[in-house]
């Protein structure tokens, strides 16, 4: 999931990892029958200091004072976020406490353990990338333009695989001035980005990369229904469930989407025919969550949504990797190209002076 509401400028509340090991934690505790004062003390600390043991230790005494968990939890509004809130509230509703934490921490993960996988194997094609381009270019701009006054000076006849080498490096010499400006902007947008953009936008934004977004929003789309189906088990309101969705995804498109839906709903509109006009969400969802009849039937239909949803943010992500690994290949062949195109002409004269 993502950040907390802190990350949106709320406070010094708990990132999205936070929150889903703090829900791993009592849903644990709250399973294996032991109490979960004492239990929330103790791993408190275990932690290093920061918000996530702050938040236990502060649960842990509120509830020694006697305070159920969905008010010890209420009473934490600034450092924890509103979605987990109303998981509390829905798990106490439900009697089933440590079902609802488990699967949501099971959940909240999704994007971090992607983005995780998606960087272990995307790590070697990537540097092995880096440097066969910066091979490319050094061959490109310096190299070829030496062979070049060589072939000049002895008039050499060229091989059309030199002449297209050649031809080549001269493109590419041309345009590394400004490919090297559009490098620096791009380096200098995405610095920017870190330092003023709020979380929750920079992960808006991150669904309209070329070749990356689609598994962003895919991820999006598998977390949106995860913990509105769980928030609607709980029999939450549909439109107070939706609010509480859409802050808990911490996306700033998808939280307007959500607070959309939620007024449409309000307004007297079906959940289907509020999501249908919405781009953010594929057409086939609102058709599928046309068929439920009612809110329980809605909460499994968009679990087995989820599933679905995570199902091609994974494939996204394996789709991914295998592109930049075959641009890598293609790179490597066409610097493996650029060898024999140089030395060709090199072998033709010194076999005409030997002849």
């Amino acid at each position: 999931m993502g950040n907390s509401r802190a990350s949106n400028g709320y406070g010094s509340g708990l990132t999205g990892a936070e929150a889903g090991e703090l829900s791993r934690q009592i849903a644990g505790l709250t399973r294996s029958g032991l109490p979960l004062a004492a239990g929330l003390a103790a791993l408190s600390e275990e932690l290093p200091r920061g918000r996530l043991r702050r938040s236990m230790r502060d649960l842990a005494r509120a509830l020694e004072a006697g305070a159920p968990l969905d008010q010890a939890i209420g009473d934490q509004k600034e450092r924890i976020p509103p979605h987990m809130r109303g998981l509390v509230v829905a798990g106490v509703r439900s009697g089933r406490i440590g079902d609802v934490l488990a699967r949501f921490s099971s959940f909240a993960g999704l994007g971090v353990e992607l983005k995780r996988r998606l960087v272990l194997s995307l790590a070697y094609p990537l540097l092995t990338l880096a440097i066969t381009l910066g091979l490319f270019f050094f061959v490109s701009t310096f190299a070829v333009r030496q062979f070049e006054r060589i072939f000049m000076d002895f008039s050499i006849p060229l091989p059309g695989l030199t002449i297209v080498v050649i031809q080549g490096a001269r493109v590419i010499d041309r345009a590394a001035g400004p490919l090297g400006i559009v490098v620096l902007c791009l380096v200098v947008a995405w610095l920017a980005g870190r330092l003023l953009l709020k979380p929750a936008v920079r992960r808006s934004l991150s669904t309209q990369l070329p070749l990356f977004g689609p598994i962003w929003a895919a991820t999006r789309l598998a977390e949106f229904c995860h913990l509105l189906a769980l928030l609607l088990e709980g029999q939450l309101p549909l439109p107070e469930a939706l609010r509480l969705t859409g802050e808990g995804l911490q996306d700033t498109g998808m939280e307007r989407a959500c607070a959309i839906m939620a007024r449409d709903v309000e307004s007297g509109r079906s959940f289907d025919q509020a999501m249908s006009k919405l781009w953010r969400f594929p057409s086939g969802l609102p058709r599928l969550l046309g068929w439920a009849k009612n809110q329980m039937a809605l909460s499994e239909v968009l679990e087995l949504a989820g599933v679905l949803f995570e199902t091609q943010a994974r494939s996204r992500a394996t789709l991914a990797g295998m592109t930049v690994t075959i641009m890598c290949v293609i790179l490597v062949l066409a610097l493996i190209m650029v060898i024999p195109a140089l030395f060709l002409p090199l072998i033709m004269l010194i076999s005409r002076l030997s002849g």
